[in-house]
C-alpha cells in the first residue's frame, strides 16, 4: 500500500476517537485516593470481515465518504474472540497538508463484555502505519464503567493490531 493511498474500510477507522467526558466530582476523587484503579489490557488482532462503501463525489476517499464494517476480533492464535462493528464518515481535508480525518464509532463485542471506541482518526497517518491512540469507554460485562484508549496500529488493508487498556 502506498502512503498516499487509503484504503475505504479506513474511513470507518476501525475504532475512533470521540472526546469523552467522564465528570470526577469530589466524592469520587476521594475515592481514588483510596481505592487502587484496576487496569487490564486486551491485545488481540483485528480482521475485516465486511464492508459497505458509500462513495461520495469525487470518487475515491474523500469528504462525505460513509463505511460500514464488521471486522473480526482474533485472539493471539487466530481465535475469534468477539467482533467490532463500525461506522465512519470522512469529514475533514486539511488544506495545507492534505490528510483526510474520519469521524467514526465502534463498538466491540467480545465474549466477556463491550467497549465503545469513538471519534477522530487521521487516516492519512494511519494508511502510512503509524500508530493511532484512541478513547474508550466500557459499556458492559467485565468492562462497564471502565475508561482508557484503543492502540491501533494497521498491518494491511484488512488487518490491525490493537489493544485496549482500561482503567476503572
Amino acid at each position: 500500500m502506498r502512503p498516499t493511498e487509503i484504503p475505504s474500510r479506513l474511513t470507518a477507522a476501525g475504532a475512533a476517537a470521540i472526546v469523552l467526558t467522564v465528570p470526577i466530582g469530589a466524592s469520587q476523587a476521594h475515592a481514588a485516593d483510596t481505592h487502587k484503579a484496576e487496569c487490564m489490557t486486551i491485545s488481540f488482532i483485528e480482521q475485516l470481515v465486511t464492508t459497505e462503501t458509500k462513495d461520495a463525489a469525487p470518487v475515491g476517499p474523500s469528504v462525505g465518504d460513509v463505511v460500514i464494517t464488521e471486522d473480526a476480533v482474533l485472539d493471539d492464535q487466530r481465535n475469534r474472540i468477539g467482533t467490532n462493528d463500525i461506522k465512519g464518515i470522512i469529514i475533514k481535508k486539511d488544506a495545507e497538508t492534505g490528510e483526510l480525518y474520519s469521524f467514526s464509532a465502534s463498538e466491540y463485542t467480545l465474549d466477556d463484555g463491550t467497549i465503545h471506541v469513538a471519534g477522530l482518526v487521521n487516516l492519512t497517518q494511519l494508511a502510512a502505519g503509524k500508530e493511532q491512540k484512541l478513547p474508550a469507554y466500557g459499556t458492559g460485562g467485565r468492562y462497564a464503567g471502565k475508561v482508557g484508549e484503543l492502540t491501533w496500529t494497521l498491518v494491511s488493508e484488512t488487518e490491525s493490531l490493537n489493544s485496549i487498556a482500561l482503567c476503572d
